[in-house]
Order: structure tokens, then sequence, then C-alpha cells
């Protein structure tokens, strides 16, 4: 065999040679004609149309971008979104498609302009929402101050959605119409969710009947006295009447009782971070003039003016390239640190189980930020100082603390097409099943893969000091003194303002006015000149389901506009004469005085007159009317079946068939397809 190999050497090196030639030279054609992993078929519907991963794929950056710029559309229908479920992330993905050709087959959906003009409706809903809570709150106390205030947040909302619908475009390498075309996607599913509600249909009797329930209205004049004018008189309680008070509420939630207080705590978090703030960085860089001038030389179609103009440009591109590759270095280092201390530890299902003495073997933030300045300074010959460290462990974090704090609390945890703001911390220690989201939060262990990252580039490696869970609150220093204190005067208030309703409803019968109550309500508190008098709103119309503003009020309190209050306005005036006038019904006053425990205030209130339905409010507002009723009734009868926009009911209707087995299994444990048992399993 070797005197035939050394005799035919020759040969076989020139045959062997041409055909590793052959080879590399077909490699690139044979991998251009290889099937590409993003056609492959994930799922089909009935039609003979499919979907394959790259439609998911797709589909998952545009739930992403509109998760940035209007993360209400991916809530349930119930708080205002088109109800995806974020717990499956292949039938989310489906679900959106479905939806979104759903809405192009009814010529729903609009080109990117109709995104852009969505904006504005938006901002102007969610500024809506936020004034309303802020009134709740007391923070807006006129009529004038709402109206400000909804035109600034209107403003500074639709500024925001634009500004992130830019960002998110440059973040996922799209063009800003691109984002846009999303938003018009969405906003084709909205009002195809809404067109269902137009179902019903109603008779010109029905319609006038409805419009009736709906639109008839009595003008009243309305004040709402609040505890605080008596809470000040309320005197202070002594430690034993406190406790008494905190021990009666201690246990539960603002739902469960008349006054809407609770003091049970959500799962609460103490935290610590450590942070790689770009702008540092960057700042540590040395500057290479002669780099400058390579980049420049290199990239005149970016630099076109001569190099002195192009400096700034230049010397802020190179930072930023060289403070990049120091981040990353940075954190390949934070990351060995922490794989070093978990070696050899079990996993469950990807996440670690901790050691009894971890908490004396865990890495410290402190030692993990000196390694790091060592090791990036000299690598890189630059002196970055020590990166800050943040403790957060005198107080315990909910969800909304955590999303306050600056920095880390704008970040997220980017997990596959996940997209995790860190206030999620919390709910991870609420985790009924095992933990299968890709992030591995336990008490004691640096969060680090991945660090969480804000739209500035700075990165967060946090770690959870401590974990409270939620249950009643264990004190009174738990929910703050001052809180309880406040909530005990304000019943109290309340309880001093609920006594003298009889009284405030004979003075308002043999006046005819509200002013002696609001003048007797404000002389209950100690110093009645510092206390806000209420205000009156004139002439405003209580309707069934709402309180309207009328031509004279800018501004109706939310506590006010409550159907326990409305409906005793409505069942006063129900004896008057439809047609009755306000000079005859003041010939005997109507007073209507109720007891709001739910926001610890007193509604006070003179019929005028009634205002029914005028035959060109019922030709201008009957369409709205109709609609709804019309959902109203729709809702009742569907209250025992499927919504039909569900991801359940759109694949049966659609006839979908799983084609990835994978998939198909995931969203079967999920519960969020049944198939039949036709639509077997193929692949």
């Amino acid at each position: 065999m070797l005197r035939f190999i050394r005799k035919y050497q020759l040969p076989i090196l020139v045959i062997g040679g041409s055909l590793l030639m052959i080879v590399f030279l077909l490699e690139p054609v044979l991998t251009r004609l290889a099937p590409s992993p993003m056609k492959t078929k994930i799922a089909k519907l009935a039609d003979g149309s499919n979907f394959t991963r790259a439609d998911t794929q797709r589909a998952n950056v545009a739930i992403s971008l509109l998760k940035r710029v209007h993360p209400r559309a991916l809530g349930p229908r119930t708080v205002g979104g088109i109800g995806l479920d974020p717990a499956n992330e292949s039938s989310m993905a489906l679900h959106w498609l479905l939806l979104v050709r759903h809405a192009e087959m009814a010529e729903l959906v609009g080109e990117a302009g109709d995104g852009v003009s969505w904006i504005d409706e938006l901002a102007q809903m969610e500024a809506r929402v936020i004034v309303i809570s802020e009134a709740q709150q007391g923070l807006i106390t006129s009529d004038e101050q709402a109206e400000q205030r909804l035109a600034e947040l209107a403003n500074q909302i639709s500024n925001t959605m634009h500004t992130n619908a830019s960002r998110s475009a440059g973040m996922a390498r799209s063009t800003l119409d691109d984002v846009y075309r999303i938003l018009a996607q969405a906003r084709g599913i909205y009002r195809l969710l809404s067109a269902i509600q137009t179902m019903p249909s109603f008779s010109d009797v029905n319609a006038i009947h409805a419009a009736h329930e709906t639109l008839d209205a009595v003008a009243i004049n309305a004040a709402l006295l609040d505890s605080s004018l008596a809470a000040a008189a309320v005197a202070e309680p002594a430690d034993e009447q406190l406790q008494a008070f905190f021990d009666i509420y201690r246990a539960q939630s603002p739902t469960e009782n008349e006054y809407r207080i609770g003091y049970i705590q959500p799962t609460r978090i103490q935290l610590g971070w450590l942070t790689l703030d770009k702008n540092v960085f960057m700042n540590a860089v040395k500057v290479d003039r002669v780099e400058l001038h390579k980049l420049w030389s290199q990239n005149r179609d970016q630099y076109p003016d001569e190099f002195p103009v192009e400096k700034f440009n230049l010397e802020r591109q190179y930072r930023d390239r060289i403070a990049t590759d120091m981040m990353i270095d940075a954190d390949r280092i934070i990351r060995a640190q922490i794989i070093t201390a978990t070696k050899g530890l079990p996993k469950t299902n990807g996440i670690l189980t901790l050691p009894d003495d971890w908490e004396s073997r865990r890495p410290k933030l402190e030692e993990v930020a000196r390694i790091v300045v060592e090791r990036i300074n000299e690598r890189f010959s630059v002196s970055i100082p020590t990166p800050a460290i943040t403790i957060v462990g005198d107080r315990w974090l909910t969800q909304n603390d955590i999303a306050s704090l600056p920095g880390y609390g704008n970040s997220t945890y980017r997990v596959g097409s996940r997209q995790l703001p860190t206030y999620t911390l919390p709910q991870f220690f609420e985790l009924e099943e095992p933990n299968t989201l890709g992030l591995d939060v336990q008490v004691g262990l640096p969060i680090v893969d991945p660090a969480a990252e804000d739209q500035l580039g700075n990165r967060y490696y946090a770690v959870v000091l401590n974990a409270r869970m939620q249950g009643p609150a264990e004190s009174i220093e738990d929910v703050t003194r001052e809180r309880v204190l406040a909530d005990y005067k304000s019943i109290e208030g309340f309880k001093i303002l609920n006594a003298r309703i009889e009284e405030f409803k004979t003075a308002i019968k043999s006046n005819g006015s509200l002013a002696p109550v609001i003048e007797l309500a404000t002389s209950l508190a100690p110093n009645p000149e510092l206390i806000r008098t209420p205000d009156m709103k004139r002439n405003i119309l209580v309707r069934r389901d709402s309180i309207d503003r009328g031509r004279l009020t800018s501004f109706i309190d939310p506590s006010l506009n409550v159907e326990s209050f409305r409906s005793a306005v409505l069942e006063a005036a129900r004896t008057l004469d439809p047609l009755a006038t306000p000079e005859e019904v003041a010939d005997n006053p109507i007073a209507v005085v109720v007891a709001l425990p739910e926001s610890r205030s007193v509604a006070i209130s003179r019929v005028i007159a009634p205002r029914p339905v005028s035959v060109e409010q019922f030709r201008t507002l009957s369409n709205r009317v109709i609609a709804t009723t019309g959902q109203r009734e729709l809702a009742e009868a569907a209250a025992d079946f499927e919504d039909p926009f569900s991801f359940k009911a759109l694949a049966a209707r659609y006839g979908l068939i799983w084609l990835d087995e994978d998939k198909a299994k995931e969203a079967s444990e999920s519960g969020s397809s049944d198939e039949s048992p036709d639509q077997t399993t193929e692949g």
C-alpha cells in the first residue's frame, strides 16, 4: 500500500486538491441553496396560508416596539389593551398576526400617517386618566388646574411617545415609518374590537327609550364637603387608639371596606446595584489624533467636511466606540466573577440552588467594582473612577417605588425577545410555578446575565438584598405613622360631617342655597381661614351614568361623580314634572345630601330643574347612545361566551394548525389553544 501511494503520490495530490477546491468553491453556493431556518413553517390556516418563523419574528418585533410606545395596548381587554397573552410568546405572536390580518381584511388599517395621528389621541386619553387620578388624590383642586394640567400632560405624553417611537426605530434597526405603521396596525385592531359594539340593532322606539335612560338629566347646584374640613378639629389619638385603628385595617385591602383603606402590603424588596455609566467611560477615553484622522480619511462619505470641522463628531464617535468596547469588557469581567462564585452549584430549570451559607460567600458589589476598575484601567490604559454603587436597604420597595428610582428604575432586562422592566423584580418572588422566564432572581444573587440597560446605554448590575412577601402590614411603622394618622383623622372627620347630614338638608331647604351649608362646614375647622372653601358647581347635569359639567363648570370632581350620588339625585327628582321650571322647583327646594364613605366626604346639592333630552340632543347624540347601550347589552348577553377576538377563538375561526411540535406543546401547556382531534400536529 505504501509503495502504491509513493508511486502515485503526485496524481493523488492533484486529484485530492482539486476535490478540496471544488468543495471550497461550492460551499457558499450550497449554503445559499440550503433552506433558511426563517422560512420554516410554524402554523398553517384553513385557507392554505402559512405563518413562518420570519412572520413570528416580525410579530415579536412589532409587539416589542408597540410596548415601548404604547404599553397599555399589550394589557388585557378589561384595562384597554388588545388582549394579547404575555404568558406564551409563541401564541402571542400568532395572536397579533391573526388580529392584524382580521383588521386588514376589514380595511381598518391605515398607513404610517394613521399611526402618527393616533399618538395625539392616545396622549389625550392617557392625560385624562392621570388628571382624574390626581383629582381623586386631592392634587387638583380647581377647574383651572385641571385644564392646565390636562393640556400640559397631553403635550408631554405626545412628545414622549414620538420620542420613544424614534428611539425604538433605532434600537430595532427599523425606520420611523415602520414604527408608525405598527401603531396604525394596532389602531386598526382597536377599530376592529370596537366594531362589535355596534352589532345590536334598535328600533325607533327602543332608541328613544335608550336616549331617555341615558340623556335625561337633572340640573343641580352641588358641592363636595371633604373630611379635611372637620379633620383639623379631631383630637390627636392616644397610641392605643391609633394602634387599635391600625389593627382593623392592617390585613385589609382598600376594596374590602367602605372607606377604601387597607394596609395589606404588596411583595417588596430591598435592592443594591452597580452602575456602569456610559458617559463616565466615554470621558475616560484618551483621544488619539492619529486614530481620529484615520477615521476621517476612511469615512469621507460620513464626514464630508474638512478634518477641523468634523473633529467634534469624530471625537464623539471615537469615544463612543472605545467606551462601548470597555463596557463590553467590564460586563465580561463582572459575569466571570459571578460564574466563578457559583461554579458547581446545581440548577433547576436554569435557576441556581444557592447554599445555606451563600450570604457569606456571595460576591459583594464593592469587590466586583474594585476588580472591574483595576482590569479596565490596566487593559485600556485609562483611569475610570470606581463605578457608583447604590444600596436601598433602609426601606422596602414596591413595584412603583422601583419604577421611580433614577436610572435603574428606567432600565429593562432583555431576555430573548422579551423585555422585562426592572420594576417586575418583586413578581419573581410571587411565582407559584418554577421560574422559566430566563432571568434568575434570588435574594443575594447578583443579576448579571443579562444586565439591565437603559436607553442611554448605561448598564446596571443589581442584587436583591432581601424580600418580603405580600401580606398584612407588620406595624404602624411599616405603613408610616403619618399615613395611619391621616387616615384616622380623615375617617373621624367624615363621621363628624355624616352626623350633621340632616342639619345640612334642613339648611338647604330653608335657604334654598348651598352657601350656608358650605359656611357651616368650613366653620368646623379651628382655623377656617386656613381651610380651602369647597367649590360650588353650578347647573351641572346629573344623568344615570355620568355628571355633565354643563356650561358654567369646567371640572367635576370624580369623587362626586359616583353612582350612589347620581341615583339619589335622580330619585329625589323622580316625581317632578319633566317640564317643571326652575322657579316652580324653587318654591319647594329639594335638597340631596349623600354620605360618600369611599372618598370620606359628603355631597350636598339642590335640585334646580329636570332637563329631559331634547329633539336636538337626540339627533346629535343618538348614535353614541345606541353604541353605549348596545355595548352594555352585548356585554351582558356575552358574559358566558368566549371573547371572539381571543387567540383561542381566532385560531378556531381561521382553522389554525401548529406545524412546530415544540410550539404546539408550549401553547397547549399554557392553555392558550385547544386543538380539536382533527388538528393533529404535523412536522
